[in-house]
């Protein structure tokens, strides 16, 4: 009897999600993919946590302060008093400035529901990908040429830095680099894994060209052309210059005619 009772119950169950699964949306649907893909399991791309909300704050406030009167010229106390927070309070969560901007750099691993959403409802994989890069440079953007500077000597001091937190995505990039080679979105016999490495360390050049040259360029233009070509996107997955050259982020594209 107790079997039985079990067994009804698990079809209970499974018929219940089937039936849920009917009635989710395709942002949702896309959304349950994703977190059985097994993208999330290493603890290198995952959904953030609401306790988030203390740090986010206090390194809002310290970054418009870095970026406005430089970050040797910001102290501790001058941080707190624009957070409205005491000094214990922040070396609760911060070991200090340094860790504010580590803690920024890896903000891109992380995903609110928003973030998440818009990942998983990206039209390929390459789109993706390029969600990904996308983070990096928001962040590059707002900082500012001067300030994102700052990361690029940081690197030199210490393991930790822009240059490792993009390649901290490595194995997704290729994941996501393999499944577009799949479906006939790249079209190139190179390593998925070789492709990624390559992408990366040209658009962090290109980052770093971007410092030196006080953001005389459009980042995001330029970037976007050296992932396709990098990546070997084929031509009607890529973008036109009036799309590369557009504001807003993250464009989810259909492929255009040919």
């Amino acid at each position: 009897m107790r079997l039985s009772i079990c067994n009804n119950s698990q079809n209970y169950c499974k018929n219940f999600e089937n039936a849920f699964d009917n009635q989710l949306t395709f942002s949702d649907k896309n959304r349950k993919m994703f977190l059985k893909s097994g993208h999330f399991d290493s603890g290198v791309f995952f959904v953030q946590s609401t306790s988030n909300r203390l740090k986010d704050d206090i390194a809002e406030c310290a970054i418009a302060l870095f970026r406005d009167r430089g970050y040797d010229n910001v102290s501790v106390n001058e941080i707190c008093e624009s957070a409205h927070t005491s000094r214990s309070v922040f070396y609760s969560v911060f070991k200090g400035k340094r860790a504010i901007l580590d803690y920024v750099v890896s903000k891109p691993q992380q995903n609110d529901e928003e973030s998440f959403r818009k990942f998983a409802d990206a039209e390929n994989d390459f789109e993706r990908i390029w969600q990904l890069f996308g983070r990096f440079i928001d962040i590059a953007l707002d900082f500012g040429p001067k300030l994102t500077s700052r990361l690029f000597i940081m690197q030199f001091d210490s393991p930790k830095g822009i240059r490792d937190a993009v390649h901290a995505l490595d194995d997704l990039f290729a994941t996501l680099a393999k499944n577009c080679a799949k479906n006939g979105i790249i079209e190139t016999e190179e390593p998925p894994e070789l492709l990624s490495r390559i992408a990366t360390d040209l658009i962090l050049h290109e980052l770093y060209v971007w410092c030196s040259q006080d953001g005389n360029f459009s980042l995001r233009e330029r970037a976007r052309q050296y992932a396709e070509v990098a990546y070997h996107v084929k031509p009607q997955y890529r973008m036109t210059p009036e799309q590369r050259a557009a504001p807003v982020s993250y464009t989810h594209l259909r492929a255009h005619e040919t």
